[in-house]
């Protein structure tokens, strides 16, 4: 972030910060979401601080912004039966709300746990030949997932999964690949490509038990 920062800078961008997963999360030594002028942050129910339903929050420290951003999720109102703008309505709603205040005070005690799994994955599998665990880049990670990288992917799950071992890709697509985006004609990412054809995402979440990290290295060493 610090580099995208500077970039943004030079050429007077503004930078979103897609901070969906990221709750708590740090970068050197700054909370996400402080970067940029504005940051989107998700409660979807899978996320580190989730719902029982959709949801999410949009912060920033300009208020003209967060203003506007007032007014486009609740149908472009200024106040009642006065709408000044076209918004929609994406207001999150009381009970959401209060299940998202409730559980809040236990996200600090959850991403630690999140810290320690991913800690003890790194070292289980740091000399892994099955699997390639990428570099840690920063100690503010609050690991919403668990990638790992490997050129024999269905290979590599078809065996965890045989040995009872759920796993996930995040993602399989890439979004230059996205039929979304093709009347942009986006250019190509061949990085990106490569990633989404070799990343698969281990169990990780605060009630995994530390004896079930054991289990996964061990199903992976004949992998």
């Amino acid at each position: 972030m610090p580099a995208i920062a500077a970039v943004a800078a030079r050429h007077n961008l503004a930078v979103v910060e897609d901070c969906c997963q990221a709750h708590l999360a740090t970068c050197a030594g700054r909370p996400v979401g402080s970067f940029g002028a504005a940051a989107a942050f998700s409660f979807y129910p899978t996320k580190n601080l989730g719902a029982l339903g959709d949801g999410g929050a949009i912060t920033t420290n300009d208020s003209a912004l967060a203003g506007h951003a007032r007014r486009l999720r609740n149908g472009g109102q200024t106040d009642r039966y006065h709408h000044e703008e076209f918004g929609v309505n994406s207001r999150l709603d009381d009970i959401q709300a209060a299940i998202l205040r409730a559980r809040l005070a236990f996200l600090p005690e959850w991403t630690a746990r999140r810290r320690t799994l991913a800690r003890d994955y790194r070292a289980r599998l740091g000399h892994s030949t099955a699997i390639a665990v990428p570099p840690l880049f920063d100690d503010g990670h609050v690991y919403h997932l668990f990638p790992v990288h490997t050129e024999r992917r269905d290979a590599v799950q078809a065996a965890l999964r045989t040995a009872g071992i759920e796993t996930l890709i995040h993602y399989p697509i890439p979004i230059p690949a996205q039929p979304a985006f093709l009347s942009e004609r986006p250019a190509d990412c061949p990085i990106a490509t490569r990633v989404c054809g070799e990343i698969l995402s281990l169990p990780l979440y605060p009630s995994l038990p530390a004896h079930a990290i054991d289990r996964i290295a061990a199903a992976l060493a004949p992998a």
